[in-house]
């Protein structure tokens, strides 16, 4: 404890450096005695720390995020909400870091505060940075919302999410299915509560002229598709696979992994069976280029679930040479 007073007078230290090393130890001192037992109390030393955020240093950001992460995380009531919220405002800056652990604290302490303070005015934070030029600030955007989507339910987040994708803006929309994306990565099973919620936008997203629509929507619906395999969503699923399939001949390498893998996801929560029928229309279509993407799939879904399409092979009377009885499928108890 008093390695911590004396620590804490150092904060002002202006060699980067040694700054660094001063919030590392001070952040070795807190998990050691714990937050109700620091001494300065975090209501003082957090208003030091806001100021440190917007030093430039690498070693000083990821020692002090680290710091200011940990008392989200554990002690988060000990400081005022209005010290949170200035505390979120700065943290955007620090979604713009080169150093990649940087930036995954950052997006973590962002969780860390939407569940000491209530997701609202975190959300209100992000949704607004959407709307930036720059692709990496808004990819760690994405993420941050998808994580307060975990920590705080998604109900929370959904709503509000939704809304924003009504605005007119490509890199706004965009930003919004990455978050869906991410966060049904994230919430896996639960994703079944909120399916039916997001299929509109999905489709919206499916039917767009814009390629990277098209993309981030096939990635959303490949985490949907997995997560939700067994729980009971095949009518949605079916409906949006329908959405999907037309994008099986486009050109973009991107779009095209992205749809094959919503494919993909559709073979494990829909059954190979069922994406089977849709290929079987192509597979010995007149045009070469057709065949190929339609036997570019069937490829994929033998190597998947090979043993699965075994019923729904057509019937065939077995010759003098080969066996095509599957007696075993015709068993009844």
């Amino acid at each position: 404890g008093h390695l911590g007073l004396f620590l804490y007078e150092y904060l002002g230290e202006e060699y980067p450096e040694v700054l660094g090393s001063i919030l590392g130890a001070m952040k070795a001192i807190v998990n050691v005695i714990g937050m109700t037992k620091m001494t300065p109390p975090i209501k003082d030393l957090l208003p030091r720390l806001t100021p440190i955020l917007k030093n430039r240093h690498e070693k000083v950001q990821e020692n002090c995020i680290d710091l200011v992460g940990r008392i989200a995380d554990r002690g988060a009531e000990l400081a005022p909400p209005r010290e949170w919220n200035r505390i979120c405002f700065d943290l955007l800056e620090l979604l713009k870091a080169h150093k990649k652990a940087i930036r995954r604290a950052a997006v973590n302490t962002f969780g860390y505060i939407a569940k000491a303070i209530g997701p609202h005015d975190v959300l209100s934070t992000l949704l607004n940075n959407l709307k930036v030029q720059e692709r990496q600030l808004r990819i760690c955007t994405t993420v941050a919302i998808a994580i307060v989507a975990e920590t705080c339910g998604p109900f929370t987040v959904l709503p509000a999410l939704m809304n924003e994708y009504r605005v007119p803006e490509l890199n706004v929309q965009n930003g919004v299915l990455k978050s869906l994306s991410f966060m049904f990565e994230y919430i896996g099973e639960m994703g079944k509560d909120y399916i039916h919620a997001v299929t509109p936008i999905l489709e919206d997203a499916l039917m767009d002229r814009d390629l990277v629509h098209r993309q981030t929507a096939a990635w959303t619906i490949k985490h949907l598709a997995l997560g939700v395999q067994g729980l009971g969503c095949e009518d949605a699923l079916q409906h949006l696979m329908n959405y999907v399939w037309p994008n099986i001949f486009e050109t973009s390498p991107h779009l095209i992994m992205a749809v094959f893998d919503a494919i993909d996801g559709f073979r494990v929560s829909l059954g190979p069976t069922k994406v089977l029928q849709y290929l079987l229309q192509g597979l010995w279509h007149p045009a070469r280029r057709v065949r190929a993407v339609y036997w570019r799939l069937y490829n994929n879904l033998y190597i998947g679930s090979q043993d699965a399409l075994i019923p729904s092979y057509p019937k065939l009377e077995d010759d003098s040479e080969h066996c095509y009885r599957r007696t075993e499928l015709e068993l009844l108890l």
